[in-house]
């Protein structure tokens, strides 16, 4: 492993959202208002289907809220893209046009470097070093450095182990990978990974990878196992593994001039809301995972479990040396030995 200069870390939080009910408005994004009596209703997209622990945990989010508030605050959620793409979701944030957002903090690159560090290719051991991590200072540092590019992270959620499937062969060593077309997110260090291995990644959005996949633009994806099973991936990417090479979070995220603009006493529940549902998403996510593993075995498909350390050897000096500039040595060695 390389050594590296100081990194200041940035995590994820994503905006919040809650399932009072879900709807849509034809696809326009709208800022919530109040009501003249100190009422307020927000709006959070994300963009996968309402049965993933994202919308789970935003319904257990909206109650919560709804808890602390005395009902005073509604929260709609918009699943499936309704509000956009998480990189319009972003930007939106940014530009104060979306109240709240839950989105994976590789498409954070476009808009901050402060993630970086944990976008390295098998940083994590297992979830709960991630979770010590992103509920740590390194995490929530990351949170508050979010404020610099106008969004205000409320939470560090998970979308967790990205594993790839594809419709060419199974995946069982890093050498299965080469020459293989997988669709990744628009993010720099995940690119470079998948680069050190042989594979073009293609980058789009979410919605457009069902349809990618059967008609060959690319040969499959790597995303968390619950957001490929409730998408369905499996019908056209038959080929699993849990190569589980990168762990990503997803953040509760707030417009921060939304979020300045209210009452301290709303501040505070939202803040709070998201901290206690934290918890429960990652609970639901696991659940999930090991549920639909299940279901895709009882389903006749071959789950390949690969061997990560041989994966990591083969992308982990690549990538490590190209971002030297931007990732320090001491917050690397913290996140790999301190917790």
């Amino acid at each position: 492993m390389k050594k590296f200069k100081r990194f200041t870390a940035a995590l994820l939080t994503l905006t919040m959202g809650t399932a009072l009910f879900t709807g849509c408005r034809g696809g326009e994004t709208q800022t919530a208002e109040t009501d003249g009596e100190g009422n307020y209703t927000f709006q959070v997209g994300h963009v996968v289907t309402a049965d993933h622990s994202y919308h789970l945990g935003l319904q257990k989010f909206a109650e919560l809220l709804d808890e602390k508030t005395d009902g005073k605050v509604k929260v709609e959620i918009f699943p499936a893209g309704q509000l956009g793409n998480e990189a319009d979701l972003i930007e939106g944030l940014t530009m104060g046009t979306i109240d709240m957002a839950l989105c994976n903090s590789g498409n954070l690159a476009s808009f901050t470097d402060s993630y970086t560090a944990f976008d390295l290719p098998f940083l994590f051991r297992d979830s709960a070093h991630a979770h010590a991590v992103l509920d740590g200072e390194i995490g929530q540092a990351a949170l508050a450095s979010l404020d610099v590019v106008g969004i205000k992270g409320l939470a560090n959620w998970e979308n967790g182990f990205f594993c790839t499937w594809n419709n060419k062969r199974p995946i069982e060593k890093p050498e299965d990978m080469a020459g293989l077309k997988i669709r990744a997110n628009n993010n720099p260090i995940h690119i470079s990974a998948y680069g050190a291995l042989g594979v073009s990644a293609i980058t789009m959005g979410w919605s457009e990878v069902y349809t990618a996949i059967q008609n060959g633009t690319v040969d499959g994806v790597s995303v968390s196992i619950p957001s490929m099973y409730t998408a369905n991936i499996q019908e056209v990417a038959p080929y699993i593994s849990t190569s589980s090479e990168f762990y990503v979070t997803v953040i509760l995220m707030m417009s921060k001039s939304r979020f300045d603009s209210l009452p301290a006493d709303i501040q505070t529940a939202l803040t709070e809301a998201a901290e206690e549902a934290t918890d429960y998403q990652r609970e639901v996510n696991q659940q999930q995972t090991d549920e639909y593993i299940q279901a895709l075995k009882d389903d006749g498909f071959t789950v390949t479990d690969v061997d990560k350390e041989a994966f990591k050897e083969a992308c982990w000096d690549a990538v490590y040396d190209q971002y030297a500039a931007q990732i320090g040595e001491d917050t690397i060695q913290s996140i790999l030995n301190d917790y």
